[in-house]
């Protein structure tokens, strides 16, 4: 079933003493002539247990669905560990939230962050600890991942910071010095005695016992010895790094591999990249081929097959990316970008099921029947970001829609639940600079099932302004978008779905928009056309033949406009001249009705 409904706006934006508690956030939205109300969140802990008890006892005497809009500050997909840790305090208290007040849903922003090459150091943390998609350290993907840790071993002389000095601790360190010092002076001693060989071979002379140098100048026998020696070092240092790098790498290799978690553990975790983050979870996705990588590889077939997708390639990463580099292909990065944020999403997800289920409905409502239903009901539901710079307009982690499509559909697999939802909003589609009714035309094809994971709509006609401007009666664009997600299975699949109208500014924030999304609604569920929508839809009620009666005024009164404006002299020329009058023609017309 569809239902039409309005979010409160937040206090924080309108400063407005309607919206001063989330009480009386609610007791505004009542006058909106809806049934259900999306509480717009200024904090994620906005609801106290006592506050929810009232709202509660008011929507149940009211009558309305209570919806709750979670923190707009959660710093999801970032691969940092006291971020993910932030984020899913944030989820949790969003969720009590969302509990406490009753509501069917706790609604989150996809991502908080644009591309993390953007990010400048003003705005970042100095020292970070990188971690993987449910908050663990990144040495625990490490230690699941063979190819990934041969991958990371490889190559971890390249990155910036000094990741095998972390890794290994000041034992293996010695021992590695150690061990490719002595190397380097055993093969040092052999190299010296080959290019003695060499150099000195046409001054050797045979004898009864055997070859011997023979007499060499005294200044050449010092410009060879001087030339060997500089040859031995330059080659015995590089041979020591690469001694050294072996030696650290066997010490690193054993280390991540170890069974128990405190034998695995890194000297050094804080010092860690954003970026360094990132391109770790990239080749642990693309090793084991995760659903989510797999999933975002489908909508972006178009950008890979250029880049030819090669997974017996352990290289295959670094190359694209290298390509997409040099070539500033911002396509690339916007999958790439994408199917790591997804996974974060994900990892984001299963945790907050997983302390739902258990923790806080076990624990912390134990003994509150009323609440556990509730909890135990609620849903999650997932919406794009919107570009609150336009600088960024469409470099953010997770914003596209097929992007939000893929990760949501493949969480439900991954995770085997059916409470996690998406939620479309046009305005943030549009402020990401691309045309919400184009795209729909290429999800028809690329997802024919996306409006089955539909669970609300923010309806606001897409504007780039995010204007959250009242919606008008007839708007065809709003009335399209949801008809696509209609045909796309929005509402089929059990569930009441929430078409709401965001409350924006002004005198009269909400004006039409409520009656302009009930039309949308009644002729949505007649499976109505978009090019078959009666006058209805534009406003003119169709009663006991009022369509002609309004053709006929409009007929009678259509010269009006101009009346006082026009200076015919009616006695020569008008409809009651001389000539007129002659004819017999002046009962065929109202004076004032057909002038």
């Amino acid at each position: 079933m569809l239902k039409v409904g309005v979010t409160t706006g937040l206090y924080y934006i309108a400063r407005a003493e309607e919206l001063a508690t989330t009480l009386k956030k609610i007791g505004y939205g009542l006058t909106r002539g809806t049934d259900v109300i999306e509480i717009s969140g200024d904090a994620p802990h906005e609801v106290t247990y006592t506050e929810g008890e009232e709202i509660r006892h008011l929507a149940e005497k009211q009558g309305v669905d209570l919806l709750f809009h979670g923190s707009l500050t959660i710093p999801m997909g970032i691969p940092e560990r006291s971020d993910w840790r932030d984020a899913h305090d944030h989820i949790q208290k969003s969720i009590r939230s969302a509990v406490y007040s009753g509501c069917k849903y706790v609604l989150f922003h996809a991502c908080l962050h644009f591309w993390l090459e953007m990010i400048t150091y003003t705005t970042s943390k100095l020292e970070i600890v990188m971690c993987d998609h449910v908050g663990n350290f990144v040495s625990e993907i490490f230690y699941k991942n063979k190819r990934l840790r041969e991958w990371f071993i490889r190559n971890m002389w390249d990155f910036e910071r000094s990741y095998p000095s972390f890794i290994v601790d000041e034992k293996d360190l010695r021992e590695a010095e150690g061990g490719a010092q002595t190397d380097r002076e055993i093969l040092s001693r052999k190299l010296e005695e080959k290019k003695s060989e060499e150099y000195f071979k046409d001054y050797i002379i045979p004898t009864p016992v055997g070859p011997r140098l023979g007499d060499i100048p005294k200044g050449k026998k010092e410009e060879i010895e001087n030339r060997i020696r500089d040859e031995v070092r330059k080659e015995a240092g590089d041979l020591y790094a690469k001694l050294f790098k072996k030696y650290m790498g066997e010490a690193a290799r054993k280390k991540m591999a170890q069974e128990k978690y405190d034998n695995r553990k890194w000297k050094i975790d804080t010092y860690g990249k954003l970026t360094d983050g990132y391109n770790i979870m990239a080749h642990y996705l693309f090793y084991t081929k995760d659903p989510i990588w797999v999933e975002m590889c489908k909508v972006y077939s178009d950008v890979l097959e250029k880049y030819k997708l090669d997974y017996s390639d352990d290289d295959w990463v670094d190359k694209a990316w290298k390509r997409a580099e040099e070539t500033n292909d911002r396509r690339f990065k916007e999958f790439y970008y994408a199917a790591v944020a997804a996974k974060f999403l994900e990892g984001h997800m299963q945790e907050a099921l997983k302390w739902l289920n258990d923790d806080f409905i076990k624990k912390e409502l134990a003994g509150k029947p009323e609440l556990i239903k509730i909890a135990k009901n609620l849903k999650i539901t997932i919406e794009m970001p919107d570009a609150r710079d336009p600088k960024y307009a469409g470099l953010y982690l997770l914003w596209h829609p097929k992007q939000i499509y893929a990760a949501i559909k493949t969480i439900r697999k991954n995770l085997n639940t059916d409470r996690i939802h998406m939620t479309m909003d046009w305005e943030h589609i549009a402020g990401h600079g691309i045309d919400p009714l184009l795209v729909i035309s290429e999800l028809k094809g690329m997802a024919p099932d996306f409006g089955s994971y539909i669970l609300s709509v923010h309806s606001n006609a897409p504007n780039p302004l995010h204007a959250h401007y009242p919606i008008e009666l007839g708007d065809m664009d709003v009335y399209r978008l949801l008809y696509f997600l209609k045909e796309t299975g929005m509402g089929d699949s059990g569930h009441d779905v929430f078409l709401l109208f965001e409350r924006g500014g002004g005198e009269d924030p909400f004006r039409q928009a409520v009656d302009a999304l009930k039309l949308c609604v009644k002729f949505l569920e007649k499976g109505t056309h978009p090019d078959n929508l009666p006058p209805e839809f534009f406003g003119v009620r169709m009663t006991a033949g009022d369509y002609h009666r309004q053709e006929a005024i409009m007929r009678d009164h259509r010269f009006e406009p101009l009346k006082d404006l026009l200076e015919t002299p009616e006695e020569e020329w008008g409809l009651l001249s001389s000539s007129a009058t002659k004819k017999g023609k002046t009962k065929e017309f109202k004076k004032e009705e057909m002038r």
